[in-house]
């Protein structure tokens, strides 16, 4: 039984890919590309350190729950952690719910070293994040060298990353807001944050 290193999860998302989706972000990652929007979960330092059984009975309870379709799979880089994410995959194939990793390594890195993964996804976005060739076309992608690999044909036909969209989910628990999904609507032409939450005390 292998364990994880994560940063957070989401038991329900509508915005990390179609349908409704459980979303899980590891901790960790050695690429180092410039301006990574994930910076906090770069450091190997164990954040949230489980077992994936564990990560499992949430996967689980997300479906009864909230109905998810899917996984999506992010970082920090996946692929550091591979046994650990080969017993998620696996768990999650068997739950029938499709999968999507994002990686910052090649498609052709890492099909003869991590074929068993690969076998049990449906799409890769694969390809380190480079700056100079910010992606504003495509829902999700950070740069325009990164690949959307269709493995299965679960999602033959949908181009639900192929639109220029921008979104984000809100979360407010206990006076506690967090915010996924992609910032840059949040901000204005010169970065400014447009986005604040006021309280009365």
């Amino acid at each position: 039984m292998a364990n994880l290193n994560i940063n957070n999860f989401l038991m329900q998302t509508t915005i990390e890919g179609p349908g409704k989706r459980f979303a899980v972000w590891f901790q960790g990652c050695s690429i180092g590309c410039r301006d990574c929007s994930n910076q906090e979960m770069l450091s190997f330092d164990k954040k949230m350190f489980l077992p994936v059984s564990l990560l499992m009975e949430k996967i689980k309870e997300a479906k009864l729950k909230f109905l998810i379709e899917g996984i999506t799979i992010l970082g920090g880089e996946p692929f550091l952690q591979p046994d650990g994410l080969l017993e998620l995959v696996e768990g999650c194939k068997k739950l029938n719910l499709n999968i999507i990793i994002f990686s910052g390594y090649l498609y052709e890195n890492l099909e003869k070293q991590f074929f068993e993964i690969l076998a049990q996804i449906d799409i890769l976005i694969d390809g380190p994040f480079i700056a100079s060739k910010l992606d504003r076309n495509r829902r999700l992608i950070g740069s325009t060298n990164q690949r959307v690999i269709k493995i299965s044909d679960h999602f033959e036909g949908d181009d639900y990353f192929e639109k220029a969209v921008w979104e984000v989910d809100i979360h407010i628990k206990n006076s506690v807001a967090t915010i996924n999904g992609d910032g840059s609507i949040l901000e204005d032409d010169l970065g400014k944050n447009l986005f604040q939450i006021e309280s009365e005390n």
